[in-house]
């Protein structure tokens, strides 16, 4: 049976644990740290992500019209040239030894052609004083004529060659970087074969393919964000181009997107994700949620932010996020709609600091 001396030294050992009403008086009036707090972002929409290709809009492949060997390559993979500038140099002793014969040529009949006008504008003289027949006049008419033609064919045989020589100066067609190089000093250059490839990185977009499914969820000119995970950046762009049709592209609709800011440090061929936001739809209880990317916690490798608890307190809550919009990030779990999120404070904010707005 259990003494009354039992029962009031359990009931003891209970006020010991429990502390004191002057002490709990005393925390609850710790001052209160003004806060200010920022409500989370949340929409949800029909978004959709698609991949893509940062691709350069001005890119080609040089070749050259003339068989012989290359000399010298006066550029390496990753130089920036300058639109114009020399890039290879082919063997062209050979038409070099043409372009003379068609040079000496070409002089050869200018001078006939020289001789035969001085001759019919005598002739024509002449036969305004009837000094001599209508039918001679047409006999230096028809030299005269066909002196013409055997300069205008000099002239197009010097303009051949001459065009072909420039095949054995290749020259940059557009300010870029070399980013392929398909042959050495020494090979053999054949007409048609692809010898650099130069690439603009001035200005860059995203090609990509499509389907069924996605393609009916863009439209030209829609705002869309572009990351690049290999760089760890997000730029702004738009849809600019979007097929019609998938014939040709093996049931793969082609789309084309733009940059509408300077993608610093996005190169040709890097792999992208483009970001399409469809409508928003409130009603949607699995709506995204974003906060300012400037109010995360950073501890040991984890993500958290400061949370405007129930009782007035600050609250860490661990959050995992997902992909940058600008100065917003997204949320995936840890948050909801009606949490409202610390942005600053007076003072170094803890797990239950006593708050006010």
């Amino acid at each position: 049976m259990t003494t009354p001396k039992f029962i009031l030294s359990l009931f003891t050992l209970a006020l010991i644990a429990c502390g004191s009403p002057a002490e709990n008086n005393s925390a609850d009036k710790t001052p209160a740290v003004k806060v200010k707090t920022v409500k989370v972002t949340s929409n949800a929409s029909n978004s959709f992500s698609f991949s893509g290709t940062v691709s350069a809009e001005q890119m080609t492949t040089i070749k050259t019209r003339h068989a012989g060997y290359v000399n010298q390559i006066l550029v390496k993979v990753g130089d920036k040239v300058q639109k114009n500038q020399k890039l290879i140099n082919i063997d062209n002793a050979e038409l070099q030894a043409q372009l003379q014969q068609t040079v000496a040529a070409k002089q050869q009949a200018q001078k006939q052609l020289d001789i035969a006008k001085k001759d019919l504008e005598r002739y024509e003289r002449l036969r305004a004083s009837n000094s001599i027949s209508e039918k001679e006049l047409e006999q230096i008419q028809l030299m005269y004529q066909s002196s013409v033609s055997a300069f205008e064919q000099a002239k197009q045989s010097y303009n051949q060659v001459a065009a072909m020589m420039d095949y054995t100066n290749i020259k940059a067609p557009f300010s870029g970087v070399i980013s392929n190089k398909m042959i050495k000093e020494g090979d053999m250059a054949m007409p048609g074969m692809p010898l650099l490839s130069i690439t603009s990185n001035e200005i860059l977009e995203l090609k990509s393919d499509l389907s069924e499914a996605q393609i009916t969820k863009v439209k030209p000119e829609q705002d869309v964000n572009i990351e690049i995970p290999s760089i760890g950046k997000t730029y702004k762009g738009k849809i600019s181009e979007v097929s019609s049709s998938s014939e040709a592209n093996g049931n793969r609709y082609f789309v084309k997107t733009r940059f509408t800011e300077k993608p610093e440090g996005a190169l040709s061929g890097m792999f992208a994700k483009i970001y399409v936001e469809g409508e928003k739809d409130t009603s949607n209880s699995n709506a995204m949620i974003s906060i300012p990317k400037n109010t995360i916690v950073q501890v040991n490798g984890l993500q958290g932010v400061y949370v405007f608890g129930k009782s007035n307190t600050a609250l860490l809550r661990w959050i995992k996020t997902g992909r940058e919009m600008g100065d917003q990030i997204e949320v995936l779990s840890g948050l909801t709609a009606n949490d409202k999120i610390i942005v600053s404070a007076e003072s170094k904010l803890y797990n239950g600091l006593n708050i006010k707005e």
